[in-house]
Protein backbone atom coordinates (compact mmCIF):
# COMPACT_ATOMS: atom_id res chain seq x y z
CA UNK A 1 0.00 0.00 0.00
CA UNK A 2 3.14 2.46 0.34
CA UNK A 3 4.17 2.78 -3.38
CA UNK A 4 0.06 3.51 -4.07
CA UNK A 5 0.52 6.53 -1.47
CA UNK A 6 3.70 7.56 -3.11
CA UNK A 7 2.08 7.62 -6.57
CA UNK A 8 -0.88 9.77 -5.05
CA UNK A 9 1.27 11.81 -4.40
CA UNK A 10 3.44 12.63 -7.32
CA UNK A 11 -0.17 12.16 -9.02
CA UNK A 12 -1.02 15.30 -6.34
CA UNK A 13 1.85 17.42 -7.29
CA UNK A 14 1.71 19.95 -9.74
CA UNK A 15 -1.96 19.83 -9.94
CA UNK A 16 -3.69 22.87 -10.05
CA UNK A 17 -3.39 26.33 -11.73
CA UNK A 18 0.37 27.05 -12.20
CA UNK A 19 1.06 31.22 -11.74
CA UNK A 20 3.14 31.83 -14.21
CA UNK A 21 3.31 35.61 -14.11
CA UNK A 22 6.48 37.12 -16.46
CA UNK A 23 6.91 40.61 -17.00
CA UNK A 24 5.98 40.91 -20.45
CA UNK A 25 6.47 44.76 -20.82
CA UNK A 26 3.13 44.98 -21.85
CA UNK A 27 1.52 47.80 -20.06
CA UNK A 28 -1.46 50.35 -20.73
CA UNK A 29 -0.41 54.08 -21.74
CA UNK A 30 -3.38 55.12 -20.17
CA UNK A 31 -3.17 53.64 -17.08
CA UNK A 32 0.56 53.60 -16.45
CA UNK A 33 3.46 51.09 -16.49
CA UNK A 34 2.30 49.84 -13.05
CA UNK A 35 0.18 46.80 -14.27
CA UNK A 36 1.54 44.40 -17.10
CA UNK A 37 -1.13 42.28 -19.40
CA UNK A 38 0.16 38.51 -20.49
CA UNK A 39 -0.24 39.54 -23.96
CA UNK A 40 -0.96 42.25 -26.40
CA UNK A 41 -4.60 41.21 -26.91
CA UNK A 42 -5.45 40.97 -23.53
CA UNK A 43 -3.79 44.71 -23.26
CA UNK A 44 -6.02 45.79 -26.88
CA UNK A 45 -9.25 44.00 -24.68
CA UNK A 46 -8.57 46.53 -21.88
CA UNK A 47 -7.78 49.52 -23.72
CA UNK A 48 -10.89 48.71 -25.91
CA UNK A 49 -13.04 48.11 -22.33
CA UNK A 50 -11.58 51.12 -20.47
CA UNK A 51 -10.78 54.08 -22.44
CA UNK A 52 -12.11 53.57 -25.76
CA UNK A 53 -15.66 53.13 -24.74
CA UNK A 54 -18.58 55.43 -25.20
CA UNK A 55 -20.23 56.56 -22.34
CA UNK A 56 -23.47 57.47 -23.85
CA UNK A 57 -24.13 54.30 -26.10
CA UNK A 58 -21.34 51.68 -24.99
CA UNK A 59 -19.63 51.27 -28.06
CA UNK A 60 -16.04 50.20 -27.83
CA UNK A 61 -13.99 51.64 -30.52
CA UNK A 62 -10.46 50.62 -31.52
CA UNK A 63 -8.30 54.06 -30.55
CA UNK A 64 -8.99 57.47 -28.21
CA UNK A 65 -9.37 59.60 -30.90
CA UNK A 66 -11.88 57.49 -33.18
CA UNK A 67 -13.65 57.85 -29.68
CA UNK A 68 -13.52 61.47 -29.74
CA UNK A 69 -14.70 61.70 -33.23
CA UNK A 70 -17.67 59.06 -32.40
CA UNK A 71 -18.95 61.58 -29.47
CA UNK A 72 -18.54 64.41 -31.91
CA UNK A 73 -20.23 63.38 -34.71
CA UNK A 74 -22.70 61.02 -33.30
CA UNK A 75 -23.42 62.49 -30.07
CA UNK A 76 -22.54 66.21 -30.47
CA UNK A 77 -20.24 65.99 -27.75
CA UNK A 78 -16.92 67.04 -27.33
CA UNK A 79 -13.96 65.06 -24.98
CA UNK A 80 -11.22 66.69 -24.11
CA UNK A 81 -9.59 63.55 -22.05
CA UNK A 82 -9.33 59.72 -22.52
CA UNK A 83 -11.49 58.45 -19.92
CA UNK A 84 -10.43 56.85 -17.13
CA UNK A 85 -6.65 57.46 -17.68
CA UNK A 86 -4.86 59.04 -15.22
CA UNK A 87 -3.67 62.39 -15.01
CA UNK A 88 -1.28 63.42 -17.56
CA UNK A 89 -1.64 60.51 -19.70
CA UNK A 90 -5.15 61.62 -20.80
CA UNK A 91 -4.70 63.50 -24.00
CA UNK A 92 -5.27 62.76 -27.76
CA UNK A 93 -2.51 63.69 -29.20
CA UNK A 94 -1.15 59.69 -29.99
CA UNK A 95 -3.42 56.80 -30.96
CA UNK A 96 -2.20 54.01 -29.17
CA UNK A 97 -3.38 50.61 -29.56
CA UNK A 98 -1.58 48.35 -27.31
CA UNK A 99 2.08 48.58 -27.59
CA UNK A 100 2.28 50.85 -31.19
CA UNK A 101 3.16 54.43 -30.39
CA UNK A 102 3.78 53.95 -26.67
CA UNK A 103 7.50 54.93 -27.20
CA UNK A 104 6.76 58.16 -28.44
CA UNK A 105 3.83 59.08 -26.35
CA UNK A 106 6.28 58.53 -23.70
CA UNK A 107 8.67 60.53 -24.72
CA UNK A 108 6.44 63.41 -25.44
CA UNK A 109 4.67 62.91 -21.98
CA UNK A 110 8.50 63.03 -20.48
CA UNK A 111 9.42 65.95 -22.20
CA UNK A 112 5.95 67.77 -21.21
CA UNK A 113 7.17 66.81 -17.69
CA UNK A 114 10.69 68.29 -17.54
CA UNK A 115 11.47 70.23 -20.39
CA UNK A 116 15.23 69.70 -19.69
CA UNK A 117 15.05 65.92 -21.28
CA UNK A 118 13.90 67.45 -24.44
CA UNK A 119 16.15 66.36 -27.38
CA UNK A 120 18.54 68.91 -28.57
CA UNK A 121 18.86 70.32 -31.79
CA UNK A 122 20.86 72.47 -33.79
CA UNK A 123 19.89 74.94 -35.93
CA UNK A 124 18.29 74.20 -39.13
CA UNK A 125 20.62 74.57 -42.21
CA UNK A 126 18.64 74.71 -45.75
CA UNK A 127 19.87 72.00 -47.99
CA UNK A 128 22.27 73.12 -50.95
CA UNK A 129 20.70 72.78 -54.42
CA UNK A 130 21.22 69.67 -56.46
CA UNK A 131 23.92 69.98 -58.85
CA UNK A 132 23.33 71.86 -61.67
CA UNK A 133 20.24 73.39 -60.50
CA UNK A 134 19.92 77.27 -60.37
CA UNK A 135 20.16 78.78 -57.12
CA UNK A 136 16.56 80.94 -56.06
CA UNK A 137 16.43 84.04 -57.67
CA UNK A 138 16.48 86.97 -55.32
CA UNK A 139 13.27 88.56 -54.10
CA UNK A 140 12.25 91.62 -56.64
CA UNK A 141 9.49 94.05 -55.20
Amino acid sequence: EAPRLLALDKMGKGCGKKNNKRATGNYCFYCGPEREYGDEVTLIQHQRNKHFQCTTCHKKLTTATALKTHMLYVHKEEITAVPNAKPGRDDFNFDIIGMDNLEEAEAARATREDPSKKPKTGPVMAAPPPPGAFPPAPFAP
